[in-house]
């Protein structure tokens, strides 16, 4: 093997000089030190702000008609999954959620057929009933948000 050699460059470098003067460096000031808040202080500016905003009570009631549909709804579409997937009934949480929405599908048995294939079960009548337990949760929200609204003083003109 043959060592490198070195090309002799073909054109000339030339230096070029900066465009502004270069600046010397300004020493850092030191800052004052950070003190620590004094014990019974609050970092709040005033703590009687700081709670939390007031809700109506028709929107809390509404909150909480909402939470019950979704609890409702859940326990509806966890039977429909377990009926779908074939689950095995003998097994405690398949007959917990079959023996708590049995009440809750109640008065929607035997709407539609049931279709059966290799044991999976497609319960159409818990897709109705999830259907109108939400239409009737939110027609009973509206008339609490009806019911509670308050009237608005006119001024006659």
């Amino acid at each position: 093997m043959q060592p490198a050699q070195s090309v002799p460059p073909t054109q000339s470098v030339q230096l070029v000089q900066p465009v502004q003067p270069i600046q010397p460096v300004q020493p850092v000031q030191p800052i004052q030190p950070v003190h620590p808040i004094q014990p019974g202080w609050s970092y709040r500016m005033d703590p009687a702000r700081e709670r939390l905003p007031s809700v109506s009570p028709t929107y809390r009631a509404s909150q909480i008609l909402y939470l019950l549909l979704g609890i409702v709804e859940t326990l509806i579409i966890i039977r429909v999954v377990l009926k779908l997937l074939a689950a095995n009934s003998g097994v405690g949480f398949v007959r917990f959620a079959y023996g708590v929405s049995a009440p809750l599908m109640a008065p929607f048995q035997g709407i539609f057929p049931t279709p059966v294939s290799n044991n999976s079960v497609l319960e159409l009548s818990s897709l109705v009933a999830i259907a109108v337990y939400a239409l009737v949760a939110w027609g009973i929200v509206r008339i609490v948000f009806i019911l509670g609204r308050q009237q608005v003083p006119t001024t006659a003109g």
